[in-house]
């Protein structure tokens, strides 16, 4: 996120527009992260959703190897 800053003094125009006696210059805006910002239950959604959505095609090509495996052997 980007914001932009004067490092100069700040004027009003006659039409109300700010103007910087340096010029507008932008600057990333950075966010402090805070580990009590993220709700456990929904961590816990996302991490649960992460192993189905691995596991469930596994599974299944598990399955499927196995009925081969056993018409195989039959």
């Amino acid at each position: 996120m980007n914001m932009i800053v004067c490092e100069g003094t700040i004027t009003q125009l006659a039409d109300g527009s700010p103007a910087c006696s340096t010029g507008w210059q932008q600057q990333i805006a950075t966010i402090p992260f805070d580990i009590a910002q993220i709700d456990p239950a929904i961590a816990t959604a996302y991490f649960v959703s992460g192993f189905v959505v691995f596991i469930v095609p596994w599974g299944m090509a598990w399955g499927l190897s196995q009925l081969l495996h056993f018409i195989r052997r039959s």
